[in-house]
């Protein structure tokens, strides 16, 4: 078991030779797990200091294992208990993250966002380390401090969904995340719009999104044309000076129904509408009268729509010099040119119109006149005019100046 060695030590002086005993790896071995016992035990109890009486010690100077003091040295726990080998850590990290993934699974298995797989690392940071959470999970460690210095406490996470959801309801199921952050109340004013959008899709909400078009526009092979005076500048400096216009369709129990839009190009808003059942150019001729009664058309004001039959025919061309009103078009087919009209019914279709069925025509009209009065005018914000809504525009701007046609200076 153990082994002789011997070295000759020179000096100036003598030579000598010294013979010690060197124990073999096994008792080595032995003396080390004993050692590593005792450490534990009365090391912890000595404030990590190794008693050096009994024959504990005794046994160890005579095998000539390390000697006490570098024993004591490594021994000592420092707060933190016995070392652990590389294999036990190993082992020890492959048991929690067996664990988190079992924690895990179903928010894995639902391909969660970042901000999910933040709150479960919020919540079990007291069990699992940061880090291998992270590692897990596919996120950073970078990502979840900051957000959790951004400001996302547990108790406000059911309020911000609390408060999407009360205004996306409130709008009949119809606002995006842009429009939802608009109308947030003051305490959530400060949400961002990814913000807004992460909570909606965690709820599994979201606007109404537009369908495909379909081409109505019938043009009329003998009219006169007529210039484009707009050329897509759907901009205007004071309300009342440039006008759009478009005409649908809108199928119900009993039949068509035709709806006749004008649109103020300054506030965005339908300052004229008309319903009927035909489909004439007198339908037109009802809505632009009624924008004018309403004085949101100005004297040499230009209204701008598509080349159909209705807004080519001679009657709307007489209306039009009675009034001093001059009409423009958009070339044949080209629903970019008259942008905003599209993009108005498109807006109504698909927010009002394909939700719901109407049995009467008289049901259709009752809808058309909330959906424009009610909602579009004076409760959903555009976005062109800094998210404001329509008809506080139209009237700041009337607080401003009364409209006086023959004041106006000339339109572009």
């Amino acid at each position: 078991m153990l082994e002789a060695q011997s070295f000759r030590m020179h000096s100036s002086t003598t030579e000598r030779t010294v013979c010690y005993v060197q124990p073999s790896r096994q008792v080595h071995r032995r003396v080390q797990a004993r050692d590593r016992r005792l450490h534990h035990l009365d090391g912890q109890a000595d404030n990590g200091m190794l008693r050096r009486t009994g024959p504990e010690f005794q046994d160890r100077e005579q095998v000539g294992a390390e000697p006490p003091a570098r024993a004591c040295r490594r021994a000592r726990p420092q707060g933190r208990g016995p070392r652990a080998s590389r294999g036990e850590k190993a082992h020890t990290r492959a048991r929690d993250g067996e664990r988190l993934l079992e924690k895990s699974r179903g928010l894995l298995r639902q391909k969660p966002g970042v901000a999910a797989c933040y709150r479960m690392m919020l919540a079990e940071k007291a069990e699992f380390p940061v880090k291998m959470m992270a590692r897990v999970l596919g996120v950073s460690r970078s990502g979840f401090y900051s957000w959790l210095s951004n400001g996302c406490p547990r108790e406000n996470w059911s309020a911000e969904r609390e408060a999407v959801r009360r205004v996306w309801l409130e709008s009949d199921r119809r606002f995006g995340f842009r429009f939802v952050k608009c109308f947030l109340p003051g305490e959530f004013s400060g949400l961002t719009l990814y913000r807004v959008r992460k909570l909606m899709h965690e709820l599994g909400i979201r606007g109404c999104t537009p369908n495909a078009r379909k081409r109505t526009t019938i043009p009329d092979p003998k009219a006169r044309p007529r210039p484009d005076l707009v050329s897509r500048d759907f901009t205007s400096p004071v309300p009342t000076y440039k006008l759009v216009g478009d005409i649908t369709y809108l199928r119900t129990g009993e039949g068509w129904l035709y709806l006749s839009t004008v649109i103020d190009l300054n506030t965005r808003m339908v300052v004229g509408w008309s319903l009927s059942e035909r489909m004439a150019a007198d339908i037109v001729v009802s809505a632009l009268a009624s924008a004018k009664s309403r004085g949101y058309v100005a004297g040499n004001a230009i209204f701008h729509a598509d080349r159909g039959a209705q807004y080519t025919s001679r009657l709307l061309a007489e209306w039009a010099r009675d009034n001093d009103v001059r009409l423009s078009c958009s070339r044949t087919g080209n629903c970019h040119d008259n942008a905003v009209a599209e993009s108005f019914l498109a807006t109504l279709k698909n927010e009002m119109y394909y939700r719901r069925s109407f049995p009467t025509r008289d049901s259709a009209k009752h809808a058309v006149v909330e959906f424009i009065e009610a909602y579009y005018n004076r409760r959903r914000p555009r976005s062109t005019i800094g998210y404001k809504v329509p008809a506080e525009a139209m009237a700041a701007f009337f607080e401003r100046t009364e409209p006086k046609p023959e004041a106006m200076p000339m339109a572009a």
